[in-house]
């Protein structure tokens, strides 16, 4: 018997068009926004020409990034504040009984909503809430809705995303094959078939019309204290990391845009970060030797996105969540580990953020930190305007606002390059 899709409450359905409260649409560009660096002085060495054709080793080509580069150029404050935000989709209620309906026209703890569509806000993406899942055929037709509000006027297919790793974290489960957990195909230890179960996912989700998947995960467990258990792929870093990369590159063959999680790892740590701050207690060079084997081996696979978790690292930050965390983010996955695709947060409902933190201070820190996608702010609107706000009060440069962003619309440029040639 098919579920039907539960109901959410007129606040919580509303979660994901609060982002368009307070946004005007002829708001002034952000000075500086397309992050264009100053003429070069006369006389000096010019730059050499870099054929738009070249790969930037995280999925994009450079001419895409370009592209994206200058749509950003064009987008006021508010836009850009709304491209780097991804909130959950709650679902409908009685009055709003469309995903369009819902998008355009609900209230949330009384806050009013403008009467626009989600596409006059370059909105980067959604994330499907296992609540408004039941089974495939409604996923299809949601996802035909989000598509037609969401996607951006120059074609761009919005980013829905899902948690669909298999296993023991699967949203959605009727009309489709059951995805066995990456314990069960780690431990095969056979890439060809890890190959093949996220070939068949993968293109299950594409023909769905989700276009990013929150996984693989990259966490190692070695001494079985985490809670990922049968989430991960195997106790061995090397068979993980074989796993992960075979994994990562089926995905993209198949048209979809996968996550790699959970950086730094909390394959190695106790305690569960959606409710209190686990602690990562290693050194510097023992993380190199056994939790980042996974992430380097995805980042030299051209993985397009990272989470970032809500780890503390007492070798770098301790006592802070790593996905708000400036040394984490900037300092060791990016300058450390040299990935310069999109790092999107773990949910911002989770306990180490939306605890001590309200929505708007979270956003503002995790792109301080250096990433560029908040994911499931429980109130986006509020995370938007806390972005807008740090930009004009100088607390957030409004260069690391378009560089978040380009990356953003870069990233669904490529996810629509591959859906359209996946085999």
């Amino acid at each position: 018997m098919t579920p039907k899709l539960p109901r959410a409450g007129l606040a919580a359905a509303a979660l994901l068009v609060t982002l368009l409260s307070g946004c005007s649409a002829g708001s002034e560009p952000a000075p500086g926004a397309d992050g264009s660096a100053t003429p070069a002085a006369s006389g000096s060495t010019p730059t050499p020409s870099i054929d738009p054709a070249t790969p930037t080793g995280w999925g994009p080509t450079e001419g895409e990034l370009a592209r994206a580069r200058a749509l950003v150029a064009g987008l006021s404050l508010e836009q850009q504040a709304s491209t780097v935000l991804m909130p959950g989709f709650w679902g409908y209620d009685a009055e709003h009984p469309s995903a369009a309906e819902a998008l355009r026209n609900q209230q949330m703890h009384g806050v009013d909503t403008a009467d626009e569509a989600l596409s006059a806000h370059h909105f980067g993406g959604v994330f499907l809430r296992p609540e408004v899942i039941a089974d495939a055929d409604q996923v299809h037709r949601l996802t035909d809705e989000l598509h037609q509000v969401g996607d951006g006027p120059d074609g761009l297919p919005l980013l829905i995303s899902i948690d669909q790793e298999g296993g023991v974290v699967q949203r959605l489960k009727n009309g489709v094959a059951l995805v066995p957990s990456a314990e069960s195909v780690g431990q095969r230890d056979d890439p060809a078939y890890a190959r093949q179960v996220a070939l068949d996912n993968g293109r299950t989700l594409r023909r769905l019309g989700v276009t990013m998947v929150m996984a693989p995960v990259a966490d190692v467990d070695p001494t079985g204290v985490s809670v990922m258990g049968s989430r991960t792929s195997s106790p061995d870093r090397r068979v993980a990391a074989q796993m992960v990369t075979t994994t990562l590159k089926a995905y993209l063959r198949a048209g979809v845009i996968p996550v790699i999680k959970h950086f730094p790892g909390l394959g190695s740590v106790s305690g569960d970060s959606h409710h209190a701050l686990p602690e990562q207690h290693k050194s510097l060079g023992q993380l190199q030797r056994s939790d980042l084997v996974t992430f380097r081996a995805a980042i030299a696979a051209g993985a397009p996105v990272v989470m970032t978790a809500h780890l503390g690292v007492d070798a770098i930050d301790p006592g802070v969540p790593g996905s708000i965390s400036e040394g984490v983010v900037t300092g060791l996955l990016r300058h450390t580990l040299g990935f310069q695709g999109v790092a999107v947060t773990d949910s911002q409902g989770m306990g180490p953020i939306n605890g001590p933190f309200n929505s708007s201070e979270g956003a503002v820190r995790s792109l301080i930190a250096g990433d560029d996608l908040v994911l499931n702010s429980p109130y986006p609107g509020r995370a938007r305007h806390g972005v807008v706000q740090a930009v004009r009060t100088g607390r957030l440069p409004a260069s690391r606002l378009a560089e978040a962003a380009t990356r953003v619309l870069a990233l669904r440029m490529y996810q629509q390059r591959i859906a359209s040639g996946a085999r």
